[in-house]
């Protein structure tokens, strides 16, 4: 993975650090997120001793002054008194609780100890990395999707509420039951896939309110959930509330393909029946009577019209190759341009975000300095060497540091430059965030995109990870014992469109033309009218 924002002066930082403390890994510190945290695994047992525990719960939960020690930078410390009284907290634990703490649950207090404290004082995107968290979050893995058994939904936990629905995929136990928008209140008659309820630190759930728990704990939990009954609350106008609950029992099982030739993980794409990876036909779970062709209304695609739908901006490995979001999109890219398509809907609706490396790939793809009216635009975002800026990121803490993003655009190789209308149509709605904001943003700066659908989320800020000088044992993917140290994943700038706009907080909105469309129909209707 290649540097991001990490300058020559940092480098010096972390080459005095390595030489106090030991060499230690550096993949952690590759890249920056425009997206929520990685979430936690369910945690394996790992041999750690207590005393480090107790050691690392004092120093890690208290991220301002560790930070600020790993560095060695001037930042202000907060008080001693929080250190020496979380410090007697975990002596109590040791010397005086009634039994044994193991090892698993020091691991899970000092993680979501560490993270409530970041989170509570302020970064509401920070958490701390148990050694295992943040292996697996640098070593994702995925499995055939044969063997690979999943509920086939993507949820945006809402603090006190519960769990928004923004995505649900294809040919999955979801699909048909769960939909865009429902809200999880409650899951009951949990089970495991040994038929007994998940446990977490020692309890058994045969049920959990999402809203009730914090996100560490309620993933890990369903992370062992084999089957459930998800409780929802979902708009209904012919409701005199407005909404109806429902009760929904789903079992895990494996994703089917739908076209083995682009059995992509982060890309949905349709340029006609014959190339497309979303369904065609009505072969569903009972209840489903329509496919997502029809249910998206992409039979109404004008002719020379493409879509691809975009889930995130993330990555996986299999053994050392490394698949991203940009790697898939660039195929289906190369499609449109083999076809002779000449417009495109990108739909970005429910992307939570994700690597900007990766989205910064992407957008090479779909923006030109030529659509730029202003000479002064051209000159603000044109390096000499041609290529084009994608984004830039403010970092005040503990340098002040601007990084720009520079990328060689492509966007001739797919498309002619159109006078007065843009080839390209974004779909946006309140889940759009991060790193799908950055690349609407990017987008539009260029005029080389018309966003359409609702206001996009609102987060203008970046997140990085730091490795602790302290380590556990933890299961690698060949499935050894090996040393990786605690990490934090914390915010560390904000960062800007090409020509200086921060959305944190307000988010991206249509024109009032394209404006408040939510369904499918209504995006297709305005996106045919807008190309007439």
């Amino acid at each position: 993975m290649a540097k991001d924002f990490f300058d020559s002066e940092y480098e010096k930082q972390q080459e005095q650090q390595r030489q106090q403390q030991g060499e230690q890994r550096q993949s952690g510190l590759n890249e920056w997120y425009t997206s929520p945290a990685p979430q936690p695994v369910t945690p394996r047992r790992k041999p750690l001793y207590i005393v480090l525990l107790c050691i690392a719960l004092v120093a890690c939960i208290g991220f301002g002054w560790l930070l600020g020690a790993i560095v060695q930078s001037a930042i202000r410390s907060p008080s001693n008194e929080a250190g020496d009284i979380l410090g007697t907290v975990a002596k109590y634990l040791e010397n005086y609780y009634y039994t044994d703490i193991t090892d698993e649950q020091w691991m899970q207090a000092i993680e979501l100890s560490g993270t409530a404290l970041m989170q509570s004082a302020g970064d509401q995107f920070s958490r701390l990395m148990s050694p295992q968290t943040y292996y697996d979050s640098v070593h994702p893995e995925v499995t055939p999707a044969a063997n690979n058994k999943i509920f086939g939904v993507s949820f945006i936990f809402e603090d006190g509420i519960g769990l928004y629905v923004s995505s649900v995929e294809d040919d999955t136990p979801a699909y048909g039951k769960l939909k865009e928008g429902d809200i999880v209140l409650k899951l009951g008659n949990m089970l495991s896939s040994d038929g007994t309820p998940p446990v977490f630190s020692g309890r058994q759930y045969e049920q959990v309110s999402p809203g009730q728990l914090t996100q560490d704990v309620f993933t890990a939990i369903l992370a062992q959930t084999d089957s459930a009954t998800f409780y929802v609350l979902r708009e209904d106008d012919s409701e005199e509330s407005g909404y109806k609950t429902l009760a929904l029992p789903i079992q895990r099982a494996a994703r089917s393909v739908i076209n083995p030739l682009y059995d992509f993980q982060f890309v949905e794409f349709y340029f006609n029946r014959t190339y497309t990876n979303v369904s065609t036909e009505v072969n569903k779970p009972q209840g489903v009577t329509v496919s997502t062709e029809q249910a998206r209304h992409l039979d109404q695609l004008p002719a020379g019209t493409g879509y691809i739908r975009l889930k995130d901006f993330m990555y996986y490995t299999v053994g050392e190759d490394e698949v991203t979001a940009a790697d898939e999109f660039a195929k289906v890219m190369g499609i449109f341009d083999e076809l002779g398509l000449t417009h495109l809907i990108l739909d970005i609706k429910g992307n939570p975000g994700g690597r900007v490396d990766v989205v910064s790939e992407i957008a090479a793809m779909l923006v030109t300095a030529d659509a730029l009216t202003s000479e002064a635009d051209r000159n603000a975002v044109t390096q000499s060497d041609g290529k084009l800026l994608i984004t830039y990121l403010e970092m005040p803490k503990p340098y002040s540091i601007r990084q720009n993003y520079y990328q060689q655009s492509s966007y001739s190789t797919y498309f002619t430059l159109q006078s007065g209308k843009c080839n390209i149509v974004v779909w946006t709605d309140g889940n759009s965030a991060s790193a799908s904001e950055l690349l609407t943003g990017c987008l539009l700066d260029y005029g080389t995109a018309v966003q359409m659908g609702t206001r996009t989320y609102g987060k203008g800020i970046a997140q990085s990870v730091i490795e602790l000088p302290f380590t556990g044992t933890v299961i690698n993917t060949e499935g050894k014992s090996e040393e990786c140290p605690w990490a934090f994943y914390y915010t560390c700038a904000k960062y800007y469109s090409p020509l200086g706009n921060n959305i944190h907080g307000t988010g991206y909105t249509p024109t009032d033309d394209y404006n408040g469309l939510t369904d499918y129909a209504d995006l297709i209707q305005a996106a045919v009218s807008y190309w007439k």
